[in-house]
């Protein structure tokens, strides 16, 4: 299980604020299971979604992901749900493909794997990651 994307793009950026950052900022998403792609999208906001997967990392009360973005009018476009034999990336916008199931140890790598990605990539823009992910 891999959420991954390619190199951050600012072509859209034209203020400085934390939501500016968060919708402006964008790369094309890849979810993968193995070596299979489970669901890819270009221009996707990738900081929006490391600041929700971040916050939902730190919910004690946490259950399942479902993205909500300024960006998409659907809830989902990613989305970690657990069934009975563990969890599973998927996308309402790849009903057909999911990834086999996981354990919670995967999933938590495979998102702060991802969060630290975007951090770095902030740092490197001269941005400061809690500024616009939040604590």
């Amino acid at each position: 299980m891999r959420i991954d994307y390619d190199a951050l793009g600012a072509s859209e950026l034209v203020g400085t604020t934390p939501a500016d950052y968060l919708v402006s900022l964008d790369a094309t998403l890849t979810v993968w299971h193995g070596e299979t792609k489970i669901y890819e999208e270009s221009a996707f906001p990738i900081v929006e979604l490391a600041r929700s997967l971040k916050r939902w990392l730190a919910d004690p009360l946490r259950g399942e992901f479902e993205f909500e973005s300024m960006s998409f009018e659907e809830v989902g476009s990613v989305a970690i749900r657990q069934n009975e034999h563990g969890w599973v990336f998927s996308s309402i916008f790849a009903e057909l493909s999911a990834s086999s199931h996981g354990d919670w140890a995967a999933v938590h790598r495979s998102v702060t794997s991802f969060v630290e990605r975007v951090e770095g990539d902030l740092i490197a823009f001269g941005v400061d990651p809690v500024d616009v992910l939040g604590f």
